[in-house]
């Protein structure tokens, strides 16, 4: 965009400002994140324990989004999207703090715990292992349906509405996806 193009910028709806970045336009991006940083941080801030770690989990939602903006639908509100990444953000940072504190109680309980510790490589490696194999058995829907109730620890309402399904019609692509994944591992 040329620099006469950038004073209009002003006068566009954050979900306009969305289809021209997602359209290749950074400085509508720019934009965006000049607009949307302050509420962002501030719905972040709520879901994480310092401001530090609200800090940080803003950075990485822009630069998911980002990374991301093709898979934006400008149908809908370019917030809501924004926001949903920065949920799952958070909740990806929460988790990691539990891991965190469960391995520091462990490792406070003496050398017995040792091994646990070593072995922990090896179950994240299993559990890649079980990611991707549910990921050649599945359909995308289905995968990523289990991804967010799983992986992202996401409620079946909160899945519904990421995917645009109803409540129900996410349980039961849970629900048949889990079952699919019983019957391969027997």
């Amino acid at each position: 965009m040329s620099g006469s193009d950038s004073a209009p910028l002003a006068d566009l709806s954050v979900d306009d400002l969305a289809t021209r970045a997602r359209d290749g336009d950074e400085a509508c991006f720019q934009e965006l994140v000049s607009r949307l940083r302050a509420p962002l941080a501030a719905f972040l801030a709520r879901r994480l324990p310092s401001p530090a770690d609200a800090d940080d989990a803003v950075q990485e939602t822009f630069l998911r989004a980002y990374r991301h903006i093709d898979r934006y639908d400008p149908g809908r509100r370019f917030a809501t999207w924004l926001f949903a990444i920065g949920k799952n953000v958070a909740a990806n940072h929460r988790a990691a703090e539990r891991r965190r504190a469960d391995l520091e109680k462990r490792g406070a309980s003496g050398p017995a715990s040792a091994p646990e510790a070593t072995s922990m490589p090896v179950l994240a490696a299993e559990a890649d292992e079980l990611w991707r194999g549910a990921r050649r058995l599945l359909g995308a829907e289905s995968y990523r349906a289990l991804w967010l109730r799983y992986a992202q620890d996401l409620t079946v309402a909160e899945i519904a509405r990421e995917m645009g399904r109803s409540v129900v019609a996410t349980k039961v692509m849970l629900f048949r996806a889990r079952k699919k994944l019983l019957r391969e591992e027997s």
